[in-house]
């Protein structure tokens, strides 16, 4: 019996200081020093060339149409603005494509002139005989069009001139190539 006296009294005891010692809090440490920086790490790689940009030309293109004499192709510029793009045109023809203005294919001429109807501007394609004596009697299917146009930096306008290029204007895929377009 006296066993179980020594045992209860030793549970009781052990009881007693766990409520007692879950009732009480004691008071929070005190704040450590932070720690000192890390180093920094070392710098990656230097990534690959990102393709280049075009600096804001866009082409515009339209699909085959059957020219008898003369037609238009809107251009989204206004005209007032007009003066500060470089526009190239080209016409694909039989599978082959034309700078405009163009002239001697099969006595043909093919121009363009700019023209304002309110604030849009309108590229108007003129097609006629090649040695100026009229309108081109056929009709005359382009499998597209398009037309580049190309803004010019405000600061370059009184810089730029024609030699100071090296892109054949008159050549479609090298004007593509050089913006980047698709041809």
């Amino acid at each position: 019996m006296k066993c179980n006296f020594l045992r209860t009294a030793a549970i009781a005891l052990l009881c007693a200081a766990t409520v007692c010692s879950c009732g009480k809090d004691g008071a929070d440490g005190k704040d450590g020093n932070d720690g000192t920086n890390g180093a920094n790490g070392t710098n990656g790689e230097k990534g690959e060339q990102g393709i280049p940009g075009n600096a804001g030309v866009k082409m515009y293109i339209w699909g085959e149409r059957v020219v008898t004499g003369d037609t238009t192709y809107e251009i989204p510029i206004p005209y007032e603005e007009i003066e500060n793009y470089l526009i190239n045109a080209y016409a694909c023809i039989s599978g082959s494509w034309i700078p405009v203005p163009f002239a001697a294919m099969d006595g043909l001429s093919i121009d363009y002139a700019l023209w304002k109807y309110g604030n849009i501007t309108y590229l108007f394609v003129i097609i006629s005989k090649a040695d100026g004596s009229g309108e081109y009697d056929s009709p005359v299917t382009f499998d597209a069009f398009r037309v580049i146009v190309a803004p010019i930096p405000a600061e370059n306008i009184t810089e730029m001139s024609v030699k100071s290029s090296s892109v054949d204007y008159s050549n479609y895929a090298e004007v593509a190539a050089y913006y980047g377009l698709p041809e």
